[in-house]
């Protein structure tokens, strides 16, 4: 699992085992429903949201591979990016001179880690994973205000 401990986790705060969701369509989307909220509301207090936070709530919430979490995660930013696009676009706060160079490239950097990404282990991406979390965590610690 990305989530270190995760089945002591998941038993320390009482919640049933995850990873037979059967043919439940609530109990599959409930935690989805969960792990969106949660995301929303980081991303709104802090900023933060998307991988950072998805993909690790995504593998403690569900019984879901980091691969099949990292590309769940991506394919759900779709519909928030508009959103928050279209938010923002109306209160002026969009360059799109800007946005469009940062779009295309992170369209090519994106599409080039998914290619790469889809030869690579499930063991190395989440070491990778992992350790980026804890650098930035470090970072953003050790930063002077």
């Amino acid at each position: 699992p990305i989530v270190p401990c995760r089945n002591q986790i998941l038993a320390a705060i009482g919640a049933a085992d995850r990873t037979k969701t059967g043919d439940d369509p609530v109990r599959e989307v409930v935690p989805l429903l969960g792990v969106g909220a949660a995301a929303g509301f980081l991303a709104g207090l802090f900023g933060v949201g998307g991988g950072a936070v998805v993909v690790p709530l995504l593998a403690l919430a569900t019984d879901l591979d980091h691969k099949t979490a990292l590309g769940t995660s991506l394919c759900a930013m779709v519909p928030t990016g508009v959103a928050g696009v279209l938010a923002h676009r109306r209160l002026g706060h969009v360059k799109l001179a800007a946005a469009a160079p940062l779009g295309l490239g992170t369209c090519v950097g994106a599409f080039a880690g998914g290619r790469l990404a889809s030869g690579l282990d499930e063991e190395p991406m989440r070491l990778g994973f992992g350790a980026l979390m804890v650098a930035l965590g470090a970072k953003t610690l050790l930063k002077k205000p």
